[in-house]
């Protein structure tokens, strides 16, 4: 798959998948749980519809459709700002997530379904800065296929607006 744009929605949506498993994690270890699906449902239908099969079904694809969104905004952050420091970046970004779409969503009532404990906002801030860490990591290395992984590592992946600018072609009179 050659289009950019196209794996870093990949990229974004496996970042929410991760950040799905820490929300796992954090459960096991006592945290009160927050389940993302029914947040982003609760935006769509009420409370009492959320744990409804069809209720996860609409929860989920938001959810995950809201990860690949993400995923290429921040491809399109790095091809703003360049390779340097992109996990601290991916940090800062899901932070921002955080702030701005947990926030508002819990805190707004955007979502009709909103835990508001403060374990559950502790849980929502950690799990965000894991998500943005996972899009600072991959994003550089699998979203830029012209230098992959082995080249980000390298330190040689050069800023994605080079990578955007259009080649001359030689074949041209």
């Amino acid at each position: 798959m050659k289009d950019i744009s196209i794996r870093a929605v990949y990229v974004g949506v496996f970042a929410v998948l991760i950040k799905d498993l820490f929300d796992r994690l954090y459960i096991a270890l006592g945290f009160n749980g927050v389940n993302m699906a029914k947040v982003a449902a609760g935006t769509f239908i009420t409370t009492d519809q959320v744990s409804t099969t069809g209720g996860m079904i609409i929860g989920f694809a938001a959810h995950y459709t809201i990860g690949g969104i993400l995923g290429l905004l921040f491809l399109v952050l790095l091809i703003a700002t360049g390779k340097k420091q992109n996990v601290q970046k991916g940090v800062f970004f899901g932070l921002a997530v955080w702030l701005f779409l947990a926030g508002m969503l819990l805190s707004f009532g955007i979502s009709r379904y909103t835990p508001l404990s403060v374990s559950n906002k502790l849980m929502l801030l950690m799990d965000h800065a894991v998500f943005g860490a996972v899009l600072g990591i991959l994003i550089p290395g699998i979203a830029l296929e012209q230098y992959g992984i082995k080249h980000f590592i390298q330190g040689k992946l050069q800023p994605a607006y080079k990578l955007l600018t259009p080649r001359k072609n030689n074949n041209e009179d």
